[in-house]
């Protein structure tokens, strides 16, 4: 599935832009596709909804996880999936996800992002693919799922910036 591209940004330009920039709103063509990847790989266990399955599986819908300003955990936790105990919106889940780093380019991963952050995530800024590339091309070697902690133990991204 091949997406429109993004601006490469300027050499001296951030990936990431300030939040106080006006996000336009995400192409409809990205959105389709973002969907396109949740119903084919999300749904089964985050429901057409986005509500989840209580107890087994979080919810995406209002999700503390989806509306963060920052998507780089939820890049990292898509491509390389993500096991143990998290709390989204303050209730405990203890499971495993999948990643989907052989499966989904950064095209599609960007999308399925952005349509979740729009959608479910109060209209949460969009993810760009060129992000989604850079943080592949940094964790290449990672094999296996990420862990609440080491999420946790990444540097922090700063407080003033949001995706694309």
């Amino acid at each position: 599935m091949r997406l429109p591209q993004p601006p490469n940004p300027a050499p001296d330009e951030p990936l990431l832009q300030s939040s106080a920039t006006t996000t336009p709103p995400p192409d409809p063509a990205v959105l389709a596709a973002g969907k396109t990847v949740y119903n084919q790989l999300c749904f089964a266990c985050h429901q057409p909804t986005g509500l989840g399955i209580p107890g087994a599986f979080p919810p995406l819908k209002d999700s503390d996880w989806i509306s963060a300003p920052n998507p780089e955990r939820l890049v990292r936790v898509i491509l390389h999936g993500l096991t143990g105990p998290i709390q989204v919106n303050g209730t405990p889940y203890n499971g495993m996800m999948p990643g989907h780093a052989p499966t989904l380019n950064d095209e599609e991963i960007a999308a399925v992002l952005t349509h979740l952050r729009h959608e479910w995530g109060s209209g949460a800024s969009p993810v760009d693919p060129t992000s989604v590339k850079i943080i592949r091309e940094k964790e290449a070697n990672r094999t296996a799922p990420w862990t609440l902690q080491e999420l946790e133990q990444l540097p922090p991204a700063p407080a003033n910036v949001t995706a694309n």
